[in-house]
C-alpha cells in the first residue's frame, strides 16, 4: 500500500526528470547551433520547474494538515 506522500514524491521526481530531459535537449540544440530553439527549450524547462516547485510547496502544506497516522490510499484532502 502506498501513501499519498510516497505517490506525490514519485510524480514530483518524474516531473523533474522530464524537466532535465527537456533541458538536455536544449543543450543539444545549443551545441548544434540552433540558439533560438535552445533558448525556447530552456525557458520551457524553467517554467515547468518553477511550477513544479510551487506545486511541491502547496502539496507539502496539504500533506501537513493530514493526520499523521492516516495512510489511506485516497486523494489528498
Amino acid at each position: 500500500m502506498t501513501t499519498p506522500a510516497s505517490r506525490l514524491l514519485f510524480w514530483i521526481r518524474a516531473a523533474f526528470l522530464g524537466d532535465a530531459a527537456i533541458a538536455a535537449f536544449g543543450g543539444i540544440l545549443l551545441a548544434l547551433g540552433s540558439e533560438g530553439p535552445a533558448i525556447a527549450c530552456f525557458g520551457f524547462a524553467l517554467v515547468r520547474a518553477v511550477l513544479g516547485v510551487v506545486a511541491l510547496l502547496i502539496a507539502v502544506r496539504v500533506l501537513d494538515r493530514r493526520h499523521p497516522n492516516d495512510d489511506r490510499p485516497s486523494s489528498v484532502r
